[in-house]
């Protein structure tokens, strides 16, 4: 072998050795890291000693998303392969995630919605407010939201559309008349666009319902209206009158029970007293209607009044229960007056 030859082979031999040397012989350096903002995240590992590479992780927190290396590092790529030919200093830097939250009314002249529409940081807790028109109700949360509770409180964790429903009102007006002749249930008020709204027109003594105006059916009572609108509804009493066969008077002696029938029609007005012997009393005393059913129970009386307005037409009874069964009975005096249309 020539001696040129040779030399080369020893250079090169020398070199590989050289090389391996070098990879057994490198140096661990030192790796640090922080995160901006600290409560944006973590870096895993977070710090160490370390030769050749090491892998970093960026790992953002809940509502954070990382958005780059910074130090001894740049980019954004993540995880990130760093080599450790030097001590590091790497910075992860994260910012706050942010959403839309879009605010709206249904109808859109129904009302106003507070805060506006906008962008809002995540983790935020945002209070949003319905704010009803003249003439209009706020009835529920829609698309995005639920419920009825004003404000409503959400969290902003995702792009959400806030619907505030509400509903067109309308005035009802009710009256009597005449004024003093009986009442209606409910009174003036606002309803909600097409609710339907039950009225009961009850007369006071001695007066009948007539008819009303303004309703669904004016023959009714009771009658219902529908609030598409304003409205504005009356009923009319009719004033009854002494009937010429009244007054009538009964009495007599009951051994037991004592039924006297008295027919009567529909929205007649009954009054009257039955009387009791005082020594002795009678041990019950009722008016039942046509079904069998009480409808004025007067105790044990020695005097007692009663009125009643006539529901349903058919034979009412006066009932006079004595205390024993007996040769003695009870002594009663019953006496009363009907009150109808001419």
């Amino acid at each position: 072998m020539s001696k040129v030859k040779s030399f080369w082979l020893i250079l090169a031999a020398m070199s590989v050795i050289a090389i391996m040397f070098a990879g057994c012989t490198a140096q661990p350096h030192q790796l640090s890291t922080s995160v901006v903002p600290t409560a944006g995240g973590t870096i895993s590992p977070s710090a160490g000693t370390f030769k050749g590479e090491v892998t970093l992780v960026a790992n953002a927190a809940q509502y954070y998303k990382f958005v780059g290396w910074a130090g001894d590092a740049s980019g954004n790529t993540n995880p990130l392969t760093v080599k450790m030919n030097s001590d590091k200093q790497i910075v992860a830097q994260f910012s706050k995630l942010t959403y839309t939250v879009q605010v709206t009314s249904n109808p859109s002249d129904g009302g106003t919605v507070r805060p506006d529409s906008g962008t809002y940081e995540a983790g935020n807790m945002l209070t949003v407010t319905a704010t009803p028109a003249t003439r209009y109700r706020f009835v529920q949360w829609g698309t995005d939201a639920s419920g009825s509770t004003n404000p409503l409180r959400i969290l902003v964790d995702n792009n959400k559309v806030i619907t505030a429903n509400f509903v067109k009102q309308y005035t009802l007006v009710v009256s009597g008349n005449p004024t003093s002749a009986g009442t209606v249930s409910p009174t003036s008020g606002l309803y909600d666009a097409n609710a339907i709204v039950n009225l009961t027109a009850t007369p006071s003594f001695p007066y009948a319902f007539e008819n009303w105006v303004g309703t669904d059916n004016n023959n009714l009572n009771p009658t219902s209206v529908t609030m598409n609108g304003d409205k504005s509804v009356s009923v009319n009493f009719v004033q009854l009158t002494k009937k010429t066969e009244t007054p009538i008077q009964k009495s007599g002696n009951t051994y037991g029970i004592a039924t006297i029938p008295i027919a009567l029609n529909q929205s007649e007005w009954v009054e009257g007293t039955i009387d009791c012997d005082a020594a002795l009393p009678a041990q019950e005393v009722y008016i039942q209607g046509p079904d069998g059913q009480k409808i004025k129970d007067l105790g044990r009386p020695g005097h007692a009044s009663f009125q009643f307005q006539v529901p349903v037409a058919g034979i009412y009874t006066a009932v006079v229960k004595a205390n024993y069964i007996s040769t003695w009975g009870t002594n009663y005096n019953l006496t009363y007056t009907i009150y109808g249309r001419q």
